[in-house]
């Protein structure tokens, strides 16, 4: 039996240091699912993260994440870096 995916979503990280990560795609069920879909048939790393997804929750697509995201994004890319 597959797990169910009830939320998704997708940081755009810009390259640069000056440059802030924007909240690029959120989705519930069926579009969670189609998101974490293409994430993977494209070779992006899924990872759980629940504190940061509830954080997130509160931020609008196309929006750069808020200053309080910082750490926890950083330590998010600094594991999907150790995955590749």
């Amino acid at each position: 039996m597959t797990r169910r995916i009830f939320q998704a979503f997708a940081l755009d990280i810009p390259l640069g240091l000056d440059r802030v990560p924007k909240l690029s795609a959120r989705g519930e069920y069926e579009l969670a699912e189609h998101i974490v879909a293409c994430a993977r048939k494209f070779g992006v790393p899924v990872v759980e993260r629940p504190a940061l997804a509830k954080s997130l929750a509160e931020v609008s697509v196309d929006q750069e994440i808020p200053v309080e995201l910082f750490e926890a994004a950083a330590a998010l890319l600094a594991e999907l870096d150790q995955l590749r």
